[in-house]
């Protein structure tokens, strides 16, 4: 960490996605904004890859800037989608390689089969234009709803999710689910800090936390742009009664133009906390 970076006022970004998973910014470019925005760390939290972390700690080096290493895996419990972030992760772990590659050969095989879908309802997109815009990372849903929207067939990534993609849809076929513990424990096993993303999003968050800390858990994201003043007290009490540390970030995507990059009035103290915990 930089000596400079103890300032009370600085402020970090714990929760960004790059071009290696769904997001549109490239490494390089998050960087730089983050550097325009006055921050003084970031982590780049891939879906389910750590595809943009050597790159982007050499940037960050240069940049001076604190880039901690992160992932994001989704699972589900009883019908609901659980996101957990991983920090400080070793991004040459084993058991994280062997679950990313797991995990894209899983995701091909489930974007093949949306595709087909899809074309069975007169939907005539490539599964090879969705490749493309995979550009080698995970391949995901919101890579689908991109050639849908420059093939004409809907007006906005929105509107993607809502016609042929989201809940109930036609393309909303399962995807590979590790589950809750094995999750926590892949992070566990690659060095890293285990925290619940997101938590209001999550319809049966409270199991899903006692669950959670009994496998392990490290912290929560209170900050989140879902998140009201409400709930970031509401899950910072909770972080307070079980001892876990905190987080938040801007999940920032850079869809639709809106780079909400460092946006969010997250305390360093955050990091701080984390990088006493993780020694």
């Amino acid at each position: 960490m930089h000596e400079n970076l103890t300032m009370t006022n600085a402020r970090i970004d714990l929760h960004i996605h790059s071009t290696c998973s769904d997001g549109l910014l490239t490494p390089a470019e998050i960087i730089s904004v983050a550097q325009r925005r006055g921050l003084r760390a970031i982590s780049i939290t891939d879906h389910d890859t750590v595809a943009a972390t050597t790159v982007a700690v050499e940037l960050g080096l240069k940049a001076h800037l604190d880039v901690v290493p992160g992932i994001e895996i989704g699972v589900a419990h009883r019908g609901c989608d659980v996101h957990l972030l991983g920090y400080f992760i070793d991004a040459t772990s084993r058991s994280l390689k062997g679950y990313a590659e797991l995990l894209m050969q899983s995701r091909e095989g489930r974007a093949r089969e949306i595709v087909r879908v899809l074309q069975r309802q007169g939907i005539k997109i490539p599964y090879e234009m969705v490749q493309q815009k995979a550009n080698g990372a995970p391949i995901g849903r919101p890579h689908i709803a991109q050639v849908l929207l420059e093939e004409g067939y809907v007006f906005s990534s929105y509107e993607a999710f809502q016609k042929y993609l989201g809940e109930n849809k036609a393309g909303d076929i399962p995807k590979l689910n590790i589950g809750l513990q094995r999750a926590v424990q892949i992070i566990k096993e690659a060095g890293g800090l285990a925290f619940l993303a997101h938590p209001v999003t999550i319809g049966c968050c409270e199991e899903v936390l006692n669950l959670l800390i009994g496998y392990g858990l490290d912290g929560i994201e209170t900050i989140h742009p879902k998140h009201t003043a409400r709930f970031r007290e509401h899950f910072g009490r909770i972080a307070r009664k079980y001892d876990l540390l905190e987080s938040g970030g801007s999940d920032c995507h850079g869809r639709d133009g809106d780079i909400s990059l460092g946006t969010l009035d997250i305390p360093y103290s955050f990091l701080e906390a984390m990088t006493a915990r993780i020694r």
